[in-house]
C-alpha cells in the first residue's frame, strides 16, 4: 500500500511541504542528507527527480542540476539505489518524478516492480498524458504505484475528469504557468481552482511551481494539503555545491515548514 494517502490523512486539514530534489545533485551522499533533514522536519512526502536530458517543463536551475548529475553517472538504478538507502531509515512517503524515456530506456515492467521493491510510492511522469501509453499506466498500476497528474491553469476542463480519474496519491496543481522556477501568470486565481478542484474530487491537493519563500508558502496554508518547492533548494545547492549545500536546502525547508504551520 502506497504512504501517499494515509500520510495526507493524519495530517488532515493542515498544510504540508513537499521537497523536490534532483537526485544525485550536487552529490549522491548529499541527496541523502537531504532527504534525512527533509523527513526529520516533518515533510509530508518527498519527490526526487530521476535526472534527465531533456527536462522540458524544468526551469534553469534543475535544468542544470540534472546536468551535473547525469556528469556524474546518475541514471535509474543509481536512483532506486539511493530510494533503498533512505528507505533502511524512513517511512516518508516517496515520489519519482520522471520524463517518459527514462522509463521506457530501462523497461515499464522493469522500472515498476524496481522502483516498488525500492520503496517508492508514486511516479509522475510530466511529459506523459493520462490518455497515451496506456501500457505505461497498466505497469504502474500492477506494481502498486500511485500515479501523479499535473493540473495547470490552462488545462481544459474537459481534460480534468481524465486527469482525476488518472491521479493516485495527490493531484500537483500548477500555481502558474511556465517552467518549474520560472513561472508566469495571475496566482490571483488559484483559491478559486483549488475550491472548483476540490468540488470534483476528494483527492489531495498540492499546489507547485514558483514557491520558494515562506510568505509563499502561509499565503497557501489551508488552501492548498501540500506545497511543492523544487527550484528553490537547487538554487540553494548552486550557491556552492560543494560546501554546505544540504545545510542551506535544509534551513530554506525549515523556512517553509514554519510558516505553513503558523
Amino acid at each position: 500500500m502506497s504512504r501517499l494517502a494515509p500520510a495526507f490523512e493524519r495530517a488532515r486539514g493542515s498544510t504540508g511541504l513537499v521537497p523536490f530534489i534532483t537526485a544525485g545533485y550536487p552529490s549522491l551522499e548529499a541527496s541523502v542528507e537531504m532527504l534525512m533533514g527533509f523527513a526529520r522536519l516533518g515533510a509530508r512526502a518527498v519527490e526526487i527527480g530521476i535526472p534527465f536530458s531533456d527536462p522540458i517543463a524544468d526551469g534553469p536551475e534543475i535544468q542544470r542540476a540534472s546536468e551535473r548529475a547525469l556528469r556524474a553517472g546518475v541514471d535509474v538504478p543509481k536512483v532506486l539505489a539511493l530510494v533503498e538507502r533512505v528507505r533502511q531509515e524512513s517511512e516518508i512517503p516517496i515520489v519519482l518524478m520522471t520524463y517518459a524515456n527514462p522509463v521506457l530506456r530501462v523497461g515499464l515492467a522493469s522500472f515498476a516492480a524496481r522502483a516498488r521493491a525500492a520503496g517508492v510510492d508514486g511516479v509522475l511522469i510530466s511529459d506523459l498524458p493520462p490518455d497515451e501509453s496506456p501500457e505505461v499506466w497498466s505497469a504502474l498500476d500492477e506494481a502498486g504505484l500511485d500515479t501523479i497528474m499535473l493540473v495547470a491553469p490552462t488545462t481544459a476542463p474537459g481534460r480534468l475528469p481524465l486527469l482525476i480519474a488518472r491521479s493516485r496519491g495527490f493531484l500537483y496543481c500548477l500555481a502558474r504557468t511556465g517552467v518549474t522556477g520560472q513561472s508566469a501568470g495571475d496566482p490571483a486565481a488559484l483559491p478559486e481552482r483549488l475550491a472548483a478542484l476540490r468540488r470534483m474530487t476528494p483527492l489531495p491537493l498540492a499546489v507547485g511551481f514558483g514557491i520558494s519563500s515562506g510568505e509563499q508558502a502561509r499565503a497557501l496554508r489551508g488552501k492548498a494539503d501540500a506545497i511543492v518547492v523544487g527550484a528553490a533548494f537547487m538554487r540553494c545547492v548552486s550557491e556552492g555545491p560543494e560546501h554546505g549545500a544540504a545545510g542551506r536546502v535544509l534551513a530554506l525547508a525549515g523556512d517553509l515548514a514554519r510558516a505553513l504551520e503558523g
